[in-house]
């Protein structure tokens, strides 16, 4: 994904027992990638260790930029259905592998990637970061999973 992020969202499918996660950009292109429990722990295990660069989940809730992204209803719009495309597939690809990497602004690059091809590549700044760990969280109690204890303790603030 290289055009600019413009929605996330996790959801739990009890079925599968997994959580999907969809991306969609500001050009209308929506990735969707499933993530298994062992994906999941280690993905935030991942957003766990990046925050703690930055002081830490209660630092980065309590920044105005953080604050202004709830305020303005970051939690609360629904995930706009109807994108004109979808690269990796409507039903999306399985996760498997993760890349990072930080620029020199500290923008956390994540690469969430199935086994072989294309998958979702986000630029996340502390914000985003933030956003993504606290719905991946989400995600982690609708399933019921426990993760959120085995990688420390977590924490909702909205």
């Amino acid at each position: 994904m290289t055009e600019q992020l413009h929605q996330m969202n996790i959801s739990y499918n009890p079925k599968e027992d997994r959580l999907l996660l969809r991306v969609s950009s500001r050009g209308g292109d929506e990735f969707r990638l499933w993530l298994t429990r062992r994906y999941t722990g280690m993905l935030i295990n991942i957003l766990k260790q990046e925050q703690a660069k930055f002081g830490g989940e209660p630092t980065l809730a309590s920044s105005d930029e953080t604050k202004n992204m709830i305020k303005g209803g970051g939690f609360q719009q629904s995930f706009e259905d109807g994108s004109a495309s979808f690269p990796l597939g409507e039903s999306g690809v399985l996760g498997f592998r993760i890349n990072t990497g930080v620029s020199g602004e500290g923008v956390l690059r994540l690469e969430l990637l199935p086994e072989q091809g294309q998958g979702i590549s986000v630029n996340l700044n502390k914000t985003l970061l933030y956003m993504l760990h606290n719905l991946i969280t989400q995600g982690i109690d609708q399933a019921g999973w426990n993760l959120s204890n085995h990688a420390g303790e977590s924490m909702n603030v909205h």
